[in-house]
Formats: structure tokens, C-alpha cells, sequence
């Protein structure tokens, strides 16, 4: 059964973490382009972000038994299998927790403007999924 409580503190950092890079939202592509500090700060509460929506994932797919993933992409597919996430939303799981590889352990160079995209676009589906989530187990 899931732990509420833990489920609740994972969802409060991510909005937590989703107010820190709203302000940026309003910038336009060439500031963002522009300015290394806010690119800094951006990604790194995305990468927190993703974090902890891969905790969350991962604590839902143990906790409820629905199998042991051995990575975050397929606990993501265990909640596809159970119905609470459909294709789509595995889709965009899954460019998540590729983008979090990309910047966590510097594979490849970081490109700014998807940044800027997840940023100005991006954040209704962290919180889609997010709420898919929090409509099922809280």
C-alpha cells in the first residue's frame, strides 16, 4: 500500500521546484538564450523535478506490487499496465528521464532551447502526470 505521507512530500517539492522556474516562464527565448544563470537554475529544478517524479513513480510501483522495475522507464510502464498513465503519458515520461540523464551526468551538450521548451511548455505535463497521479493514491 502507498505511503500517502511520502507521496505528499514528493508532490510538495515538486511544486516547490515548479515555483522556482515559473518566473522564468516569461522571458522570451533570447533572454533565456542570453543569460547562463537562469539556464542554470532552470535545469536544475527540472532535474529535481524529474527526480522526484521518478521517486514517486517508482514508490507507487513497489509499494502497491506492481512489480520491481529495474529503471525508471519501466516503472513508468508498470503504471501504464495498471491504467494510470496512458501511452502518451509514458511518452513524455520517458523524454523526461532522458533529459534528466542528459543533464545529471553531462552525456551530451545541453541543448538550451529544449530547455527553454520544457520551461514554457512543459510544466502542464509534469503536472498532468503529477495529478494522474495524486487523483489515484491521495
Amino acid at each position: 500500500m502507498i505511503d500517502r505521507l511520502v507521496l505528499t512530500r514528493r508532490i510538495e517539492e515538486i511544486d516547490k521546484h515548479l515555483a522556482k522556474i515559473e518566473p522564468y516562464a516569461r522571458h522570451s527565448l533570447d533572454d533565456f538564450l542570453g543569460d547562463s544563470v537562469m539556464q542554470d537554475v532552470v535545469e536544475y529544478n527540472l532535474f529535481q523535478i524529474i527526480n522526484h517524479l521518478i521517486d514517486i513513480v517508482q514508490h507507487i510501483a513497489v509499494d502497491e506490487e506492481y512489480g520491481l522495475p529495474q529503471n525508471a522507464y519501466e516503472a513508468g510502464h508498470l503504471l501504464l499496465g495498471k491504467g494510470i498513465w496512458g501511452a502518451d503519458d509514458l511518452e513524455i515520461f520517458g523524454k523526461m528521464v532522458g533529459f534528466r540523464n542528459v543533464v545529471g551526468h553531462a552525456y551530451l551538450r545541453i541543448n538550451k532551447k529544449t530547455v527553454y521548451s520544457i520551461l514554457t511548455e512543459g510544466r502542464q505535463e509534469i503536472k498532468d502526470l503529477i495529478g494522474k497521479i495524486a487523483k489515484k493514491f491521495l
